[in-house]
């Protein structure tokens, strides 16, 4: 009876060993695929149920002095910067000297009269109606980038906010603004009464353990950071069949020139410095639970302070993601079940939503697909008229294929309108969703059934016969 029990524990140890090594080996072989396409250099730490289960590098941090992408590269944060703004903007609140329901004229000089109805909590949820910056300038253009480089940007983008209208009255609605963030540091350095990265550093970041963080300076940047990179369109030929990352596609972004107080992008951080983040919102002495709580109370458009908080995988997730030229970053927490998941890139054209997605569905066993690789080929006419028609999905929605000027189409009543990009007679890569397109092909070599497989799951239509 005990050497049955004995083998009954082995099996089920072996079992969770085996599952814990597929999640690592099946995240790994995943991102080497992206990044042998070319797709994606950075790095990735995924932590399940309080354990560490994967963090490695890939690529490059810098490509000209072949220098890796190490879980321990400083990567710019972007605008998952937000959460310490509003961790600043509490602490604070905590320390009695704001309150968050309070008109920020109550605390800036020179407060436009359009900003009396504006509250600091209205900053943090992205309620204000003060316009944002960026989307006037369109993040990464040449006009953006020439903003960025001519220095000391927050200071312009305060003064130039102030003589602007509301895009709505503040509460009404939300609407993303990194300029809101701007003026909620600008506040926060007022009411400590010393610079915001000074404050930020002392009250957040060091307690947190945060070692290798900081806010950027112009013309001071810390050695270990990644360089950025993003391409033009490379076409769906090497697109799909991929590229090495060294040979000249990546083009070397100017470094960053942000300014402090920026609050909407100031960090660069590490893997292991967000972990640490992450385990303070699982309750701790910096942000007590209450705390934490209220931070992921979500506003309108499931915006907390400094979070998106909503549903993923069918659980709670707490989410904010981070775009700069060169730069991109994803930070994911489960929080019920102690899991995080946190993503860098330092090519802002990786498709990092689908990295996300299917990392996630990996780490929490859900389906999911390996990246979509293969040589485009042309189709002949007859060959694409053997494809075109109505095919019905099970919710019996009418899915059409139908030739377009340049590949294949695929409109889905009432949801989207796609372009197919032939891999073979019968299998297509899907863009919008990075998925693909599967036709099944009668004895005549017409498509009676096709399958627009994304995210792991299969949604199958059959061909509308008259």
């Amino acid at each position: 009876m005990k050497f049955k029990v004995i083998i009954l524990i082995l099996l089920i140890c072996s079992a969770v060993s085996f599952s814990a090594q597929t999640v690592e080996s099946n995240i790994d072989q995943y991102l080497k695929i992206r990044s042998e396409m070319g797709n994606f250099s950075g790095a990735v730490l995924v932590v399940k149920e309080g354990k560490v289960i994967f963090r490695k590098g890939y690529g490059f941090a810098d490509v000209e002095k072949r220098i890796p992408y190490t879980p321990d590269t400083q990567h710019a944060i972007a605008s998952v910067s937000k959460m310490f703004t509003s961790a600043a903007a509490l602490k604070l609140r905590d320390q009695g000297k704001l309150k968050l329901e309070d008109s920020i004229c109550k605390y800036l000089d020179d407060c436009p009269s359009a900003w009396q109805p504006v509250t600091v909590q209205n900053l943090m949820r992205h309620t204000s109606g003060i316009p944002d910056y960026e989307e006037k300038l369109e993040l990464g253009s040449e006009k953006y980038l020439q903003m960025m480089a001519e220095g000391n940007t927050s200071a312009r983008i305060y003064a130039e906010a102030k003589k602007l209208p509301l895009d709505f009255k503040p509460g009404e609605k939300f609407h993303y603004s990194n300029t809101g963030y701007v003026v909620l540091s600008y506040l926060v350095q007022k009411v400590a009464k010393m610079p915001f990265a000074e404050f930020v550093t002392k009250n957040i970041l060091k307690p947190a353990g945060m070692k290798n963080t900081g806010i950027f300076s112009v013309g001071k940047y810390p050695k270990n950071l990644a360089v950025g990179y993003t391409y033009g369109d490379l076409g769906w030929e090497k697109t799909l069949a991929g590229f090495p990352l060294t040979d000249g596609t990546l083009q070397k972004m100017p470094p960053i020139t942000i300014s402090s107080p920026h609050g909407d992008a100031m960090l660069y951080s590490t893997l292991d410095d967000l972990y640490r983040w992450s385990q303070m919102m699982e309750g701790s002495k910096l942000i007590p639970k209450s705390e934490v709580d209220e931070i992921y109370t979500a506003g309108l458009e499931d915006y907390g302070y400094g979070w998106f908080i909503g549903q993923g995988f069918n659980r709670k997730r707490a989410r904010h993601n981070g775009m700069l030229p060169g730069y991109l970053t994803d930070f994911i927490r489960f929080p019920d079940e102690k899991t995080t998941i946190i993503i860098f890139s330092n090519i802002d054209r990786a498709r990092l939503n689908s990295i996300a997605r299917d990392v996630t569905s990996i780490t929490l066993g859900t389906p999911f697909d390996m990246p979509v690789r293969g040589k485009v080929i042309k189709l002949s006419a007859e060959q694409i008229a053997k494809l075109e028609g109505d095919y019905k999905m099970k919710d019996g929605r009418i899915l059409n294929i139908k030739n377009g000027m340049e590949f294949l189409t695929a409109k889905l009543q009432d949801f989207y309108t796609a372009g197919l990009i032939p891999l073979s007679p019968t299998e297509f890569y899907f863009p919008l969703a990075d998925g693909k397109a599967i036709f099944t092909l009668d004895e005549n070599g017409k498509a009676m059934k096709v399958n627009m497989r994304y995210s792991g799951e299969d949604h199958i239509a059959e061909r509308v016969t008259n």
